[in-house]
C-alpha cells in the first residue's frame, strides 16, 4: 500500500504519473484487467493535466503494487509454495487446482502481488502453512 506522501507526490506530478502509466502498459499488458488498461491508457492520453485527483494517484499506485512480482513472502519461498501446492493439488477445488497447475507449468519462481492471497489460501487449505504464519 502506498503511503500518503507517495500518493500526494504522484498526484502533483502529472508527467511522472504519465510515465508510470506508460511503463506499466509496456511491461505488464497481459497482467492487467480491462478496466486497468483503460485507466492507464486514459492517463497516457492526457495532453494537458497539471494534477491528478487523490483517487487517481491512489489507483495508479495500487496497479503498480499489484503487478509487482513477489518471490518471497514472510520467509516463504513462492517457488517452493507453488511446487508443494502442485504436489497436493488434488485436495483443492477444481478452479484452484487448475490455477496451481497453470502456475506450475509456467515454472513460476514469482507471482504477482495481486495473486499472492489466492496462493496463500491454497497453501493454508493444504496445510502447507499455518493460519498464524501468513
Amino acid at each position: 500500500m502506498a503511503s500518503w506522501r507517495e500518493i500526494d507526490r504522484v498526484r502533483k506530478d502529472a508527467n511522472g504519473a504519465r510515465e508510470l502509466a506508460q511503463r506499466l502498459l509496456k511491461i505488464y499488458p497481459g497482467e492487467l484487467t480491462e478496466w486497468e488498461l483503460d485507466f492507464l491508457q486514459s492517463i497516457t492520453s492526457y495532453a494537458e493535466l497539471f494534477e491528478f485527483t487523490t483517487r487517481q494517484a491512489e489507483k495508479l499506485l495500487e496497479i503498480r503494487d499489484d503487478t509487482e512480482p513477489v518471490t518471497q513472502y514472510r520467509g516463504f519461498s513462492i517457488a517452493r509454495m507453488i511446487r508443494q501446492c502442485y504436489e497436493a493439488r488434488l485436495d483443492l477445488s477444481e478452479a484452484d487446482e487448475q490455477w496451481i497447475v497453470e502456475l506450475h507449468q509456467r515454472d513460476s519462481r514469482s507471482i504477482r502481488r495481486r495473486h499472492l492471497k489466492r496462493l496463500l489460501d491454497c497453501a493454508r487449505d493444504l496445510g502447507i502453512i499455518d493460519d498464524d504464519a501468513a
